[in-house]
């Protein structure tokens, strides 16, 4: 990494077709360096299926690759009165790692087992799908909601993927099947077991006040937390202004420096 040039640029959190991506993770190598990014770390949710294909892409366009992953969590706390599912990537890990290799192995076997349960769920709300169109959608057999609402467009049974979600995929929605996610804690030992550095992703999603943000990154740095993502696609400036603020304040590492700027954004706005 060129720590010596102010602005430069690098991207922390992206995903490939091995999650919930739109390009291949040599295509976002590929990106990248289109870019002109001087690094960039693949973040794929709960695996690390394209990590060696990733790094070999690194290397072979001259591009600073950073091995990642993002794991989902539930959160809870005596200042919020509801499960908040939260998102949590780890940097700089060891893929090979067998403790996380061997927890994200779990989360995919589970999974599987809640899309299966899904798609029959759909079915019956008046959707027919097979398990099997599903897979074919997503490339693979570790399906995400963002893949049965390409689904649902496809077979015309909504629009786009905001009114899949907005109707039927999001909490508390018809179609929404609960998850079995682990905790903070466990997401943060898994992390640093494998040489990793946790950082809470997009704090502005979870639909919670800023004051419950501040409180919940609060009670995450006593678990282990060591930064939050302070730029990311969806924020406003107002909210970018905040989360930078509350790293201050709380004393984690932000994804903003004065050697680098970092741009967390999904693989396809790059």
């Amino acid at each position: 990494m060129n720590t010596t040039d102010i602005h430069s640029f690098i991207d922390l959190h992206t995903h490939s077709t091995f999650s919930d991506g739109t390009y291949t993770p040599e295509e976002i190598v590929k990106e990248a360096v289109s870019k002109n990014l001087s690094a960039v770390a693949l973040t794929d949710h709960d695996c690390v299926f394209g990590l060696e294909d990733f790094i070999k892409a690194g290397k072979k366009y001259g591009i600073e690759t950073i091995k990642g992953i993002e794991l989902a969590s539930y959160f809870q706390s005596e200042f919020i009165d509801k499960k908040v599912e939260i998102h949590i990537v780890g940097l700089f890990i060891d893929n090979k790692n067998k403790a996380l290799l061997d927890k994200t192995q779990t989360i995919l076997d589970q999974r599987i087992d809640r899309n299966k349960k899904m798609v029959a769920h759909l079915t019956e709300l008046g959707f027919p799908m097979t398990y099997d169109e599903l897979v074919a959608v997503a490339g693979h057999d570790h399906c995400s909601r963002t893949h049965y609402a390409l689904l649902m467009v496809q077979k015309g049974y909504v629009k786009d993927k905001a009114e899949a979600f907005e109707k039927y995929f999001a909490a508390g929605m018809p179609a929404y099947v609960p998850r079995i996610l682990p905790t903070p804690s466990e997401c943060v030992s898994l992390i640093k077991d494998a040489g990793g550095i946790p950082i809470l992703a997009h704090p502005t999603l979870y639909r919670l006040t800023d004051e419950q943000i501040e409180l919940m990154v609060r009670d995450l740095k006593e678990c282990g937390i060591e930064g939050i993502e302070t730029m990311y696609s969806t924020y406003t400036p107002e909210q970018q202004k905040y989360i930078l603020s509350l790293a201050e304040a709380v004393e984690v590492t932000s994804t903003v420096s004065t050697k680098q700027e970092y741009i967390s954004v999904q693989a396809k706005e790059i």
